[in-house]
C-alpha cells in the first residue's frame, strides 16, 4: 500500500492534487497503473486505506476513466471493514445516485455509521436529510441537533444550512403567531406603517 500511495501522491502533486486530474503523460499513466495494481493487491489482503484509495481514484477519475461501479465496489470493502471515509462515500453515492439509483434509505444507513464515528460531513448530511425530508420524516428539531453537532465537529460547510433552517423556523413561528391572533400579515403591515 505505502509504495502505491507514494506513487499516487507524487503524480497528484505533479498534476495538481485537486479532485479532477488532467490527462496524464505516458510515463505518469504507467506509474498510475502500477499504483492501482498495488492498491488492489493491498485491498485484497485487507488493507482498508487501499480500498478507500481505489474508491477515490475511480470516483474522481484520477488517472483513469471515472467508474462509479468500481468506486462503489472498493468503498463497500472499506465501509464494511469500518472505514469512516468509505462509509461516508457510500452514503454520498446513494444520496446523489452516483452509479446507482438514488436510495435515501441506504444513504442514511451509511451516513449513520459514519456519524457514529464522528465524521462531521456525515453528521451534516443526516441533518440535511432531516431538514429536507429526504428518506426520513422531516424534523427541524432533529436537523438542528445534527447541524449543531456537525459544526461542533468542525464542519463549516453546515453553517449556511443551519442559518437557512433557523430562518425557516423563525418564519414559521412568525406566521403561526399571526394566525393565532387572527390577523393576516397584510393587516399587520398595514397597521404598522
Amino acid at each position: 500500500y505505502d509504495l502505491g500511495y507514494r506513487v499516487w501522491a507524487r503524480i497528484g502533486r505533479a498534476v495538481g492534487s485537486g479532485r479532477e486530474w488532467p490527462a496524464l503523460s505516458a510515463s505518469q499513466q504507467e506509474e498510475m497503473d502500477g499504483a492501482i495494481v498495488m492498491f488492489q493487491e493491498a485491498m485484497d489482503q485487507g488493507h482498508i486505506l487501499a480500498a478507500r484509495s481505489i474508491g477515490d481514484i475511480y470516483f474522481w477519475g484520477k488517472g483513469v476513466a471515472q467508474d462509479y461501479e468500481r468506486a462503489m465496489a472498493a468503498y463497500k470493502v472499506g465501509a464494511e471493514a469500518g472505514d469512516v471515509g468509505c462509509q461516508f462515500a457510500l452514503g454520498i453515492m446513494y444520496y446523489k445516485g452516483r452509479g446507482v439509483a438514488v436510495d435515501y434509505e441506504q444513504a442514511r444507513a451509511w451516513f449513520e455509521k459514519a456519524a457514529a464515528q464522528d465524521h462531521p460531513l456525515a453528521v451534516g448530511m443526516l441533518g440535511s436529510m432531516y431538514h429536507q425530508g429526504h428518506g426520513v420524516t422531516p424534523s427541524w428539531r432533529r436537523a438542528r441537533e445534527l447541524y449543531k453537532r456537525a459544526i461542533e465537529l468542525g464542519c463549516s460547510d453546515v453553517v449556511e444550512a443551519m442559518q437557512i433552517l433557523t430562518q425557516n423556523i423563525q418564519n414559521t413561528f412568525i406566521d403561526q403567531r399571526v394566525e393565532v391572533h387572527g390577523t393576516s400579515r397584510t393587516d399587520i403591515n398595514g397597521k404598522c406603517g
